[in-house]
């Protein structure tokens, strides 16, 4: 995920028309902060010097697109691709960025040629040339460096290298879209202020869409390799960590894509007329990106260490750089090669949904969630798809490939009865550390699991079908949420996250540091697909999940030591905590 940055070049650059021998008799050479030049300078009458800043602005956020256009790209569309394949799709503007903050300039650093032309209508009045490096300014060769213009108003362009102009005229490649800025200021008023300053917010001439994949019930097994990739402070863990590099376990997983348009369908020249402010595209061309999955680094905010199993759940497969107008409905991605967990994806291709124009300077994800029909465990230990193990007795739905971990079909029930008390111990601690906050609550990861025996405990571990040397268990509430993701397709993370299973955009805003206060019952779970987490059950003769379920995670709330419990109804989760001596549902899981 990338993150707005504003750079800003704190230099000043300053139009002459008058010989350098009027410019206070002195003979300007070399690289300066011309903000001294034009100190140093006299306007003669009816004439104003003017200085300059310019600002390298980074894509916008989503807040800022304000086409119409941005309703119909929130809506993801649904693709059977065959064979137990699904897709979710959908083009977004970038919502992981923030309003840029309002502070220091930053210079740019390393060099940067700009051009900065000043026009009365199409007629051009002054020009300068040079590099930009942090402060400092070098004017080209010849170039005086220094301009003062007669009173009046003018329209302004800057422009770096890989824009082209001509005449009145700027023109961009597409393939220089990652570089090409340019920026416009109109009708501005030159006058006797020695001081004037126009400041230029230069901008991306295109798009950027990054495309990615996320294995939404498929996860990829990888192992952490000895290879260090980069070593970096990362502030949520508040220390230095270093990143290794992984590789698949099983290399069957890796597969091969394409993301191509047919020909002559997407603009490869953009022409901008700024006097009539008015876009054409002469040459019209064809995107085709190809790549293979690669299994990438560890995971930010998570400790994996050399020889560990490690996993992919999403993946950034391509960074496109597209000119305004282009319409991303054109885009096919198409599988070449390659299989996950057995099940092919060779052959298989996804489209964009319609009515897809990007705009400049706006960033985009394509988003392209991968749901692999459910695998389930089978009453001999086995486990896999219903098609590949015909007459074999399902006892559990796999929610997580990785771990091998599966959430049993039915309801523990003991004497036709299905609500248990968790304990009769309400006022000392059972787990290996009560959470306290909701901070604990939804980044903690085995904290708060309750290690002895108790009621409800012992009546998961007694659920049947058995395994043999295995136990049933009551998930705790971070596997709860995973189920939901996995069998639901409840949102597992959120804006600016880095890591596929960061439920902390849960957190109430208002959230108290020290206890559950608001009430853990005002939490906005996001909405879940409750036909498609259903039938993960009812397809294989199951019963859906509904009422109140206990989850092993204690926490303390004020003196009182409670259970989360979850809530399964409508279209979502809702949780609360309740004392360990009243009576929930049980759903376990196994790990086989």
């Amino acid at each position: 995920m990338k993150v707005t940055v504003m750079k800003k070049a704190n230099f000043k650059s300053v139009f002459s028309m008058l010989a350098l021998s009027i410019v206070a008799g002195s003979f300007l050479v070399g690289c300066s902060n011309s903000e001294d030049l034009s100190n140093e300078l006299t306007p003669k009458e009816g004439m104003g010097i003017v200085s300059f800043s310019i600002d390298e602005k980074d894509y916008e956020t989503s807040e800022n697109v304000t086409s119409t256009r941005a309703a119909a790209q929130s809506q993801p569309e649904i693709q059977d691709l065959g064979d137990g394949w699904q897709a979710e799709v959908s083009l977004v503007p970038d919502t992981t960025r923030r309003p840029e903050q309002k502070v220091a300039t930053r210079a740019i650093y390393g060099n940067k040629h700009y051009t900065i032309r000043a026009y009365q209508g199409s007629t051009l009045k002054g020009e300068i040339k040079g590099t930009f490096n942090g402060t400092n300014f070098t004017p080209d060769a010849g170039d005086p460096g220094v301009m003062q213009l007669p009173h009046g108003y003018y329209d302004f362009v800057c422009f770096n290298d890989k824009v082209t102009a001509n005449g009145t005229t700027l023109s961009v490649n597409r393939a220089d879209i990652p570089n090409a800025y340019y920026t416009v200021e109109r009708n501005v008023l030159i006058n006797q202020d020695p001081k004037q300053k126009v400041a230029f917010t230069s901008k991306h001439a295109g798009a950027l869409v990054n495309v990615s994949l996320t294995f939404m019930n498929c996860e990829i097994p990888t192992t952490v390799t000895t290879t260090v990739s980069r070593t970096e402070f990362d502030p949520w863990m508040g220390s230095t960590k270093t990143f290794y590099k992984k590789k698949m376990t099983n290399p069957a997983d890796q597969f091969q894509y394409v993301l191509n348009t047919a020909t002559n369908s997407i603009p490869e020249t953009m022409s901008y007329d700024f006097v009539a402010n008015t876009y054409s595209y002469p040459t019209m061309g064809q995107l085709s990106k190809s790549g293979n999955l690669q299994a990438g680094d560890t995971y930010p905010n998570v400790t994996s260490l050399p020889g560990t199993t490690d996993y992919i759940a999403e993946n950034t497969i391509a960074d496109v750089y597209l000119l305004p107008s282009t319409d991303c409905s054109k885009f096919k991605l198409t599988f070449t090669t390659g299989e996950l967990y057995g099940k092919s994806l060779a052959g298989k291709s996804i489209t964009v949904p319609t009515q897809k124009l990007v705009e400049r300077n706006k960033q985009y994800n394509l988003r392209i969630n991968l749901i692999m029909e459910n695998q389930y465990l089978f009453s001999d230990g086995t486990f896999g798809f219903l098609d590949k193990n015909i007459g074999k007795t399902a006892i559990g739905v796999v929610y997580n490939l990785v771990s091998r971990t599966a959430l049993a079909l039915k309801d523990v029930t003991e004497y036709s009865n299905s609500n248990f008390m968790w304990s009769y111990n309400t006022s000392s601690q059972e787990s290996n550390g009560a959470l306290v906050n909701y901070n604990q609550l939804f980044t903690a990861s085995g904290d708060g699991q309750v290690a002895t025996s108790t009621i409800a405990t012992q009546a998961a571990q007694n659920y049947t079908p058995q395994l043999i040397s295995k136990y049933w268990k009551i998930p705790d509430f971070r596997q709860v949420l995973k189920i939901g993701s996995q069998l639901g397709k409840m949102a597992n993370y959120g804006k600016g996250s880095r890591h596929p299973y960061d439920y902390r955009f849960l957190i109430p805003e208002s959230a108290s540091a020290t206890d559950f206060t608001p009430s853990p019952s005002s939490i906005n779970f996001p909405q879940m697909d409750m036909t498609r987490f259903n039938a993960a059950f009812t397809k294989v003769g199951g019963d859906p999940m509904m009422g109140t379920y206990w989850t092993n995670t204690e926490c303390k709330d004020g003196s009182e030591y409670k259970q989360v419990v979850v809530n399964v109804g409508g279209s979502r989760y809702s949780i609360s905590l309740a004392p360990k001596n009243s009576t929930a549902k049980i759903r376990p899981f196994i790990q086989f």
